[in-house]
């Protein structure tokens, strides 16, 4: 699952899926939508919280990422109707 902190206490789940190398891998899904090139590195979780146990919040990378999700998601829903 892809969240990001919109603002404190708003998650935003950005989408729902596999994370194992698919074709329907979430982090595919996710650098397709955003348009950029998936890392060949391999990947590594950032800590969810800050040390005083608040989530990241970044309202315009949120805004922007959710955005990016729902373009993907609308183009796709026209190739297939």
């Amino acid at each position: 699952m892809l969240t990001v902190w919109a603002a404190e206490g708003n998650a935003i789940v950005l989408a729902v899926g596999p994370h194992d190398g698919s074709p329907g891998d979430i982090y595919n899904l996710f650098t397709t939508a955003l348009g950029i090139a998936p890392s060949t590195d391999e990947r590594t979780k950032p800590p969810c919280c800050d040390e005083a146990g608040s989530a990241p919040v970044d309202e315009a990378a949120s805004e922007e990422f959710a955005a990016a999700i729902d373009r993907l998601a609308r183009v796709r829903r026209h190739r297939r109707g």
